[in-house]
């Protein structure tokens, strides 16, 4: 029986609102339902780039962040025209005490309940806020990357959405907001970075998700004007670790990612398609299963073996970049992998041989990786004779 979004919407209980945090602007933080709800109490204008609309919109009632009910109302949405999509964003407003004409609406399939909020201040004194949600790992991709769908012939809310809803306490001209703008979408793309966040739509980093959507939000009438918000200048420098400090926090809370989670050399190597499935298909382990799921759980929290294929992964995106010859990468990297994560003796000589063949980077570490996993499984179940 096909339902649409109306049938779903009337259903959900309306709860009452509750404040969650301040931000400048004179900008009070709101929950209600499965909208974040930033209600600004002096004049503002607001740079947005939500996927409804893209310009300058002058003392909004409200700007919301909003979660999407869940993947089969999203996909009853698919195929159908924008508008059908802003009705029913206009309707979610309507529901929570909205003027939807008044507000300005982002939409993820993040939780409101995982958004970070924070407030700092610059050298200069200028107060910069910060509230974002977001997730990575299933939209996660790197700017030039293949397209996945055609805007022109489908609308998708695809899950992994970052939204930055940025305020700034000062009169800011418009190319500066535009400045902001970047700084903020620079900032994220150094967190996804440092994170080494995988593109789904490549074998390369990500530098944000496909759906990505930012707000600037100024004081007008503030008595402080700001001419630069780029990433080198004092604003600009409050506006970076603001986004920093926001995308780290609301990427753990989300999905689970820090910097320990991905410090796992089974995380990096999935980056080219390997899984530990495809592992230990790459040898016939003569362990029992209970030691092998032992060992892949030790390898999984490894940092020497992490250092080691962060090591020759870069040397993998060396060969793909064209910056290296793919048989002097694969040189180079069973050098180092002989140097680093196995003895010679781990390499019987069929093991050996088959390594002859091989002629990329990511191959020797999926054969590496299974090596590793005999030899710690093997020790295991020694050690429990």
């Amino acid at each position: 029986m096909d339902f649409t979004w109306e049938d779903i919407l009337c259903e959900e209980p309306i709860d009452e609102r509750r404040k969650v945090a301040d931000m400048c602007c004179d900008i009070e933080v709101f929950r209600q339902c499965r909208s974040l709800i930033l209600i600004p109490h002096s004049e503002v204008r607001v740079l947005t780039g939500a996927s409804r609309e893209h310009s300058f919109v002058q003392n909004p009632q409200a700007i919301t962040n909003n979660s999407s009910i869940g993947s089969r109302v999203e996909m009853s949405l698919m195929g159908k025209k924008l508008n059908v999509n802003d009705a029913y964003t206009d309707e979610m407003q309507r529901r929570i005490g909205l003027d939807a004409e008044r507000t300005v609406a982002f939409g993820t399939a993040a939780h409101m309940d995982n958004a970070a909020v924070t407030n700092l201040l610059s050298k200069g004194g200028v107060k910069v806020s910060a509230a974002v949600t977001g997730g990575i790992r299933g939209n996660g991709g790197r700017a030039g990357d293949p397209a996945s769908f055609d805007e022109a012939k489908r609308y998708a809310e695809r899950p992994g959405t970052i939204v930055i809803l940025l305020a700034i306490d000062a009169d800011i001209p418009d190319g500066t907001m535009f400045q902001a703008m970047l700084t903020a979408t620079q900032s994220k793309s150094c967190v996804i970075q440092e994170l080494m966040a995988k593109s789904l739509y490549s074998n390369r980093v990500a530098t944000g998700s496909g759906t990505d959507q930012v707000a600037v939000i100024c004081r007008t009438g503030s008595g402080k004007e700001i001419t630069d918000c780029g990433a080198a200048s004092d604003v600009g420098i409050a506006i970076a670790r603001c986004v920093r400090e926001s995308l780290f926090k609301t990427f753990d809370l989300q999905s689970g990612m820090d910097m320990e989670a991905q410090s796992d050399p089974f995380v990096m190597l999935s980056r080219f398609g390997m899984t530990p499935s495809s592992i230990h298909n790459e040898i016939r382990f003569p362990c029992t299963m209970a030691s092998l799921i032992q060992a892949e759980a030790e390898l999984h929290k490894d940092k020497k073996v992490a250092a080691g294929v962060s090591a020759v992964l870069r040397i993998a995106d060396d060969v793909n970049l064209g910056i290296m010859e793919p048989a002097k990468g694969v040189e180079i990297a069973s050098r180092m992998i002989m140097g680093t994560l196995l003895e010679p003796e781990d390499v019987d000589p069929v093991i050996r041989k088959v390594l002859t063949y091989e002629e990329t980077v990511p191959g020797l570490l999926s054969m590496t990786m299974a090596l590793l996993l005999r030899k710690r499984a093997l020790e295991i179940m020694e050690a429990g004779q």
